[in-house]
């Protein structure tokens, strides 16, 4: 009781068919504890290397087959990130794009609060059309934020938005709402009310809606 299950859900076109055959696909699913998030390390918060993924924003429009926004069944990439940053003294990661955009982390979807020369104070993550596998996590967390009166954003976004921003966090579905610390080496504010109001959103596990589609959501007025 109050554990957590991971679930990986595994599909495959399944074994060749004979010629004039149809394919039987297969799939199965593996459960397996969730990794405990303790408390102290949600209060510490994520030291985090920008690594370029050395293709630009465009290649997903470009070259499709790349399977940029798929979650496929290599994870070599992100883990050979993750080992770099580990040994370079850091917890994750945050892909940029060869042209300069932030993107996101190798299990994780970005998120950052910024307040405006208006004032207003806006939840962002990167926009999806830049190649980012869809956040399922960021879909419920937007969706709830909108539903309080939170102004949204979908990129396109920059190291620079880093700078000035009231916070940043890597969101996942499994490891929940973590905050950045730092960013290459650069100390970032840590809010740790908002990191209990996302997560609180993202934990209420409410109905996405239009948020999962990744399409910019009109702001009031």
């Amino acid at each position: 009781p109050g554990d957590r299950l991971a679930v990986r859900l595994t599909v495959t076109r399944g074994p060749d068919a004979a010629p004039g055959g149809v394919p039987v696909p297969t799939a199965w699913a593996l459960l397996s504890p969730a990794p405990a998030i303790e408390d102290e390390e949600r209060q510490r918060g994520l030291r985090v290397l920008l690594l370029d993924r050395g293709i630009d924003s465009q290649a997903p429009e470009r070259s499709p087959w790349l399977l940029t926004g798929a979650k496929t069944l290599s994870y070599a990439v992100n883990m050979a990130a993750l080992r770099h940053a580990r040994d370079h003294g850091a917890d994750d990661v945050v892909f940029t794009s060869a042209d300069g955009y932030l993107l996101e982390g190798p299990t994780s979807t970005v998120l950052i609060v910024r307040t405006g020369e208006d004032g207003v104070r806006r939840l962002l993550t990167p926009l999806r059309q830049k190649g980012i596998l869809a956040g399922t996590s960021q879909a419920v967390i937007f969706a709830a934020a909108h539903a309080d009166g939170w102004e949204l954003g979908y990129g396109p976004l920059v190291p620079a938005d880093l700078k000035g921003a009231e916070g940043v966090w890597l969101v996942s579905s499994v490891r929940g709402v973590l905050p950045v610390r730092a960013v290459d080496g650069v100390e970032i504010p840590v809010d740790h009310e908002l990191t209990g109001m996302l997560q609180a959103h993202l934990d209420a596990d409410g109905d996405p809606g239009r948020h999962v589609s990744g399409d910019p959501v009109p702001t009031a007025g």
